[in-house]
């Protein structure tokens, strides 16, 4: 049986959460069998146990390899003072070097991500003629975007974290070589890293899927904070009651206190079921921040104030 391709990115403050991902994907296509790429900069000798001891337990529908990137190349790469990303966001720019040469195809998943369904059909998809696979972001439409990043609307705007790569595509176009250039050219244009930088480069060459393969957070919320076309409404309020892939893509995760996804318990039910123990929650914020937050909490919960970190989703 040909295996499926996966490969994640993570840093030693990600691992169980990529870990989570792995597994959900694992319980959700129990017949496939997956070849399944971690890339890092370098991992801590407990988290490489860590990995060993969970790639032990799925041998039978799972290979796991590790993949150390030199992140020389990337140490330009801008990372602003309060992103929510580190340099690892970058890493998925290098699978066409990093990754065996033989893989032509592959499926680069975030590792805030949960799957819930079958992924089949989407990795099954015919992309020979195209760059890759993605699902339209919250900001499809927007036009500070495409005024910023200066191409052709028309082309639409994906979000990174779910992308189904042709490789044989990317290594024939030098895409990790052109996105990079872009990237070191326009370091003040790219606000959203790498996913600024792959929208220019792969721009006109992406297939766009349902947006159940990647529902992110702000499609879980009033729909008039979305940038993006009202035709795809009918189609985004399929995906909520139809999710696959559930992309926990705020700055609040679900192992946060903060957290405010309709899906979090989701997220925390899959957690235990891959470590067999609870997640122990934990506030993002620190110090004044925290103070700040809990403030805010207490007058949005006496509707004194209404502030959007608590906004109400749309989720039933």
């Amino acid at each position: 049986m040909e295996s499926l391709n996966l490969v994640l990115c993570s840093d030693n403050n990600f691992i169980l959460p990529t870990l989570t991902a792995i597994d959900s994907i694992l319980r959700h296509n129990a017949e496939s069998f997956f070849a399944v790429f971690i890339v890092t900069t370098g991992f801590s000798q407990k988290n490489i146990e860590t990995i060993d001891f969970f790639s032990k337990q799925r041998k039978n529908q799972a290979k796991i390899e590790i993949i150390t990137a030199n992140d020389d190349i990337l140490k330009d790469c801008p990372i602003k003072k309060g992103d929510h990303v580190s340099i690892a966001a970058y890493l998925r720019i290098l699978l066409p070097s990093i990754l065996p040469k033989n893989i032509n195809k592959i499926l680069y998943l975030d590792g805030d991500i949960i799957c819930v369904s079958s992924l089949l059909d989407f990795y099954n998809a015919d992309i020979a003629s195209k760059s890759c696979s993605a699902i339209r972001d919250e900001r499809n439409n927007d036009e500070e975007i495409f005024n910023r990043l200066e191409y052709p609307k028309d082309c639409g705007y994906f979000n990174s974290g779910v992308i189904l790569v042709n490789l044989d595509y990317w290594r024939k176009n030098i895409i990790q070589n052109k996105t990079l250039n872009y990237i070191f050219s326009n370091k003040e244009k790219c606000l959203w890293h790498d996913q600024d930088a792959l929208n220019v480069t792969l721009a006109g060459t992406v297939d766009f899927a349902d947006f159940r393969y990647n529902l992110t957070q702000g499609f879980l919320f009033d729909k008039k904070q979305l940038k993006i076309d009202l035709k795809y409404y009918p189609k985004i309020d399929c995906a909520i009651k139809h999710p696959c892939l559930i992309h926990y893509c705020a700055t609040y995760k679900p192992w946060h206190i903060e957290c405010n996804s309709p899906f979090k318990k989701l997220w925390r039910q899959s957690y235990k079921k891959t470590f067999g123990k609870n997640c122990r929650l934990q506030f993002k914020n620190k110090g004044i921040a925290r103070i700040k937050w809990c403030i805010k909490l207490i007058l949005n919960t006496l509707n004194i104030k209404k502030y959007a970190d608590f906004r109400k989703s749309i989720v039933e």
